[in-house]
């Protein structure tokens, strides 16, 4: 038996079923509908004991970088690490299977009412309750894990850059990526020095 054997053993994931996989994420996608963030974070971290705030936090920067929504990203990555390319197929089915034949009934609905004022106001309620659901879930990450500075100011300079001065995303994410770099390989360089 290898040490990444033994090591996927002890994780909390290896022996988790495909139906509870697909039941765990299939729950996320019908309570999370609009902001499924939170959901993923009280269902992986908290009931399931998956992962811990840190491992979740960082899992969720990984998703941020790679293209897709970060939580179907996260049931990819998470379904890989149970059962390998089937898990990923059963947690992805699990968190879109609810939205998207809600989204479809909602399309239908909304196509029939788009012009009414009451329409419009609900979706502007149910746009600021979302935000507020992820600004929630980002300020609790960020009180647990306690990350450094240089691991900070990326996300805030991110958040001003495209949040307030509307700047492409695209071109921030890249900018900000060589920052992060950079600022993780001087940290290292700095330990090493410190130890040496």
């Amino acid at each position: 038996m290898s040490a990444n054997d033994s090591a996927s053993e002890r994780s909390p994931l290896a022996g988790v079923s495909r139906a509870t996989l697909f039941a765990s994420f299939l729950k996320m996608g019908l309570l999370g509908f609009g902001g499924v963030l939170p959901w993923a974070r009280r269902i992986i971290v908290d009931e399931r004991r998956w992962l811990d705030d840190r491992e979740f936090a960082e899992l969720i920067g990984l998703c941020q970088v790679l293209p897709g929504p970060n939580v179907v990203n996260l049931a990819v990555i998470i379904g890989a690490r149970s059962h390998g390319p089937l898990g990923s197929l059963i947690a992805m089915t699990g968190i879109l299977f609810v939205p998207i034949g809600v989204m479809l009934s909602i399309a239908i609905f909304y196509a029939a009412v788009a012009h009414a004022p009451v329409a419009r106001n609900a979706i502007a309620g149910a746009s600021a309750a979302a935000a507020g659901l992820i600004l929630g879930t980002a300020l609790r990450l960020l009180l647990q894990t306690r990350p450094p500075p240089r691991g900070i100011l990326p996300g805030a300079a991110a958040f001003v850059a495209v949040g307030v001065l509307q700047w492409p995303l695209l071109w921030v994410i890249l900018v900000l990526i060589v920052v992060g770099i950079a600022a993780e390989w001087r940290a290292a360089r700095r330990a090493r020095a410190e130890s040496a």
